[in-house]
C-alpha cells in the first residue's frame, strides 16, 4: 500500500506495474458478441482474474464476464473513448477500493495468479470507458439534499460523526544502487526513529534533522475520507506516535499521527456520502445500460 494513494479517493497504478505473459499458442473462437469473437484463451484468462478478484470463477461466470465486456467495448467505440494507461490504473484502484484492498495489493494477486498484460488492460479499460460513459449520460445529476440527510441521520446521526486526522508523512528516501540492501538499511533507520518518536511536537523536528529524511507539511484527513485499511492503521497509532515504515515508490514511508478527534466540520462528511450515493447510482445506471445492450445483442456461442 502507497501511503499517500491510501489518502485519495482513487489510486493510481503505474503502467510499469504490469508485467509479461505470452498467450496461449493454441486459440479456438468459442463465442462472438455482435461479431466480435471470444476465444478458449481469453475465458482461461478470465477464470485466472476472477479468481484473483474473489469473485465466482467457473467457466460460465468467464464466459459471461467476456461477453460483458465485448458489449462494453462495443458501445463505447461508438463515441471514440479509448482509457489510457493512467485511467486504467485508475480503474484498478477503484476495484482495490471496493475490496477494501490497496491497489498493490490486488495487483500482486492478479500478477500471481498469472494474468496476462493485455488481458488486464483490456478488461480495466472496458470497465472504465463504459464507467466513463454512463457518467456523461449522467453529467449534472447530484444526490439529493433529502438523501443526503437520510443517511446522516441513521443510527441516530452516528453516521454524520466523522474523525480529523492531523498528519505528517515521514519519507527516508532512496538513492538507487543496491535497492534491496538501501531498503533493508532505511527501514532499520526508520524503525530506530519510530522508537524515539513519542510526540510531534519532539520528533518532528528530530526527523527534519536527520540526513535523507523528508518531513511532509500537515495534512488533515477525515475518516470518511480515506480507506478502511488506513483509517485502521491511524486508528491503531497513538497520537504523537508514528505507523509502521513501509516502502514505497518514494522511499521508506511512515505517517506521524499528531492528533484525531471528532469533526466538527460536516462538510467532509456531506461531501463522502453524497459520492456514495452517487456511486451507488452509477453503479446501478450501468447495470441497467449492460442489461439493455445484451437483450439486443446477438450473442452466439460455439
Amino acid at each position: 500500500m502507497k501511503i499517500l494513494a491510501s489518502w485519495g479517493a482513487t489510486a493510481v497504478i503505474a503502467a510499469g506495474c504490469f508485467f509479461y505473459a505470452p498467450h496461449a499458442h493454441a486459440q479456438a473462437i468459442i463465442a462472438t458478441v455482435n461479431g466480435a469473437p471470444i476465444t478458449n484463451w481469453d475465458v482461461t484468462e478470465r477464470e485466472k482474474l476472477l479468481r484473483a478478484m474473489r469473485m465466482p470463477a467457473s467457466y460460465d461466470d468467464a464466459l459471461n464476464s467476456m461477453i460483458d465486456d465485448q458489449l462494453k467495448l462495443g458501445e463505447t467505440d461508438k463515441f471514440k473513448i479509448k482509457a489510457t494507461d493512467s485511467e486504467i490504473g485508475q480503474q484498478i484502484g477503484l476495484e482495490a477500493s471496493l475490496m477494501n484492498m490497496a491497489p498493490a495489493a490486488l495487483m500482486g494477486a492478479i500478477q500471481r495468479a498469472g494474468v496476462s498484460t493485455q488481458h488486464i488492460k483490456d478488461h480495466f479499460s472496458a470497465d472504465f470507458e463504459f464507467n466513463l460513459m454512463v457518467q456523461a449520460y449522467n453529467k449534472g445529476v447530484d444526490a439529493s439534499e433529502s438523501a443526503i440527510r437520510a443517511e446522516m441521520a441513521k443510527d441516530g446521526g452516528k453516521s454524520a460523526v466523522g474523525i480529523d486526522y492531523k498528519l505528517h508523512q515521514v519519507i527516508f528516501t532512496l538513492h538507487g544502487g543496491n535497492i534491496f540492501a538501501e531498503t533493508q538499511q532505511k527501514i532499520q533507520a526508520a524503525n530506530a526513529l519510530r522508537e524515539r518518536f513519542t510526540s510531534c511536537s519532539e520528533g518532528l523536528p528530530l526527523a527534519r534533522n536527520m540526513d535523507d529524511v523528508a518531513v511532509k507539511d500537515e495534512i488533515i484527513r477525515n475518516s470518511l475520507q480515506i480507506s478502511d485499511q488506513l483509517k485502521d492503521i491511524l486508528d491503531k497509532t497513538p497520537i504523537g506516535h508514528l505507523t509502521s515504515p513501509e516502502r514505497t515508490s518514494d522511499g521508506v514511508e511512515m505517517i506521524a499521527v499528531c492528533s484525531k478527534g471528532v469533526s466538527n466540520d460536516d462538510t467532509a462528511v456531506r461531501k463522502a456520502i453524497s459520492e456514495r450515493l452517487l456511486s451507488a447510482e452509477m453503479r446501478s445506471d450501468a447495470a441497467r445500460r449492460l442489461a439493455e445492450l445484451r437483450s439486443y445483442a446477438v450473442i452466439v456461442k460455439h
